[in-house]
């Protein structure tokens, strides 16, 4: 056990009190600023986009043409972010914000990720209200979050290579919390011809496997299954008639 010399006993409450004071000053600088956004390749903020959240929120229309997936892939992997969980030392705010930023961003190099989903990291990692609100309009003004890319992305990827109907499409963007007009001006591009084709193309190998069904059930089951795949009845009746023989059963 240590001796306290009479000399430390003297300055001992002082000491301690000059200590605490120097980390409380260093904290308090450190929650007057945010930590700098480390930069993503795909994401090109404007000169509009480079004043300060200070002067307002921004408004350009411009979006890095980049795929966000596709830009990813690219990148060199940073290690697991640390989440926080075994840290046995409290924090200052410059290292929070440090923390939560690469926390964000690593997971930004995944996969893209709604303003929603962004603000359930924010808010699990313990930021107030306004400090969400702050870093979300930082990532929006930085190019790091559009819904409107991400729901472009999402109908591209499902419609297109999934084979996904547009209800399912509406679905999953509900599910991620994209900007509901984001939402359906992304699905609103999408060709009614294409989604017919689609749905035709799925239910033709779907019917490969009802072969030794007669065309009640097979009809009741296919159609089922296109349900599920999110297609407007219409389009389904359609691609139900095509992909069954007339005379089957």
């Amino acid at each position: 056990m240590h001796e306290w010399s009479p000399d430390e006993q003297a300055r001992g409450p002082e000491g301690a009190a000059g200590r605490d004071g120097a980390a409380g000053s260093e904290g308090a600088a450190g929650d007057a600023r945010l930590a700098p956004v480390s930069y993503l390749p795909w994401a090109e903020p404007s000169a509009t986009g480079r004043r300060s959240a200070a002067k307002g929120r921004y408004r350009g229309s411009g979006r890095p043409p980049v795929d966000i997936g596709a830009a990813a892939a690219g990148l060199a992997d940073d290690g697991p972010a640390d989440d926080g969980s075994d840290r046995q030392r409290d924090e200052t705010g410059a290292e929070r914000d440090a923390r939560i930023d690469r926390l964000v961003v690593s997971r930004l190099r995944r996969s893209s990720l709604s303003v929603s989903e962004v603000r359930a990291v924010l808010v699990e990692h313990g930021l107030d209200d306004a400090e969400v609100e702050e870093w979300i309009e930082r990532y929006e003004r930085l190019g790091y979050l559009d819904d409107a890319r991400l729901a472009e992305q999402v109908v591209h990827t499902s419609a297109v290579r999934r084979g996904k109907g547009s209800g399912a499409i509406l679905a999953e963007l509900g599910r991620r919390g994209v900007d509901p007009s984001a939402a359906r001006a992304a699905l609103d591009e999408i060709d009614p011809e294409l989604e017919r084709e689609n749905a035709v193309q799925v239910a033709q190998r779907r019917a490969r496997q009802l072969g030794g069904l007669d065309r009640a059930v097979a009809t009741r089951r296919l159609t089922a299954f296109l349900q599920r795949r999110g297609y407007p009845s219409e389009v389904i009746r359609e691609a139900v008639a095509a992909a069954l023989p007339g005379d089957r059963g």
